[in-house]
């Protein structure tokens, strides 16, 4: 196969699953709206307390250049945002909870990894690849 028929094919394909893809999104756009049109309710995707907490606390952790409580404080505001009927006690416990299940699973691999582990050590006079005494 030549180059150009290489990039051919590869044009070929990346405009079939673009077509598929723009489909897809038309068929889910025409479905909400004969929905809203009927006046049944669109479904949605039900995420839990939890798994928005462990979400805002992971981005948390890895966006913001915050201390661990200015951390929590965020999530905290960013869970009763999203979820109105929390409280803020509720919301602090859940993202605590992400917290500490987050660094446990740290500590688990650190102590893991701890065990695995050789210590390097330093060549001395002697220790050359080939054997000779000298260094």
């Amino acid at each position: 196969m030549s180059m150009d028929q290489i990039y051919d094919i590869a044009v070929l394909a990346l405009v079939a699953v673009t077509a598929l893809l723009l489909g897809i999104s038309t068929a889910l756009k025409y479905y909400t709206e004969k929905m809203v049109a009927e006046g049944k309710t669109v479904p949605h995707q039900v995420v839990s307390a939890q798994e928005a907490a462990d979400a805002l606390y992971s981005e948390a952790n890895k966006l913001l250049d915050f201390t661990g409580a200015q951390k929590k404080a965020w999530g905290t505001e960013q869970l009763q945002k999203q979820n109105p009927g929390l409280t803020k006690e509720v919301a602090a416990g859940l993202i605590q909870k992400s917290y500490d299940t987050a660094h446990a699973s740290d500590n688990q691999e650190t102590s893991d990894s701890e065990e695995t582990t050789q210590p390097i050590g330093f060549l001395d006079n002697g220790d050359d690849s080939n054997g000779s005494d000298k260094a």
